[in-house]
């Protein structure tokens, strides 16, 4: 039915994760955006401590997954690459 290479397969997942991962950064400059490293004071800032420190930890959330797929990323780079080569070796 679909008469996809294993090449243009590669590029297609490759050009989804990345896609995520471009997402996922944007998201966590806008949540590092709202909040810079901060030292409250006073009792009456604790609320903005409080919202800053629900900040971090979503930024610490989003870390192991802008890893992985960071990961995968670059692996599925390096194989497109490497079979795109060898296609062309074998061609010559």
């Amino acid at each position: 039915m679909f008469d996809i290479s294993l090449l243009e397969g590669l590029l297609i997942i490759w050009a989804v994760v990345t896609g995520i991962v471009v997402v996922l950064l944007i998201y966590r400059s806008t949540l590092g955006s709202q909040g810079e490293d901060q030292l409250y004071l006073s009792a009456a800032e604790d609320a903005l401590e409080s919202e800053h420190q629900a900040t971090l930890k979503k930024e610490k959330k989003l870390a192991p997954f802008l890893y992985v797929l960071g990961t995968i990323s670059v692996v599925l780079l390096l194989s497109i690459t490497g079979i795109w080569l060898w296609q062309g070796l074998l061609m010559t």
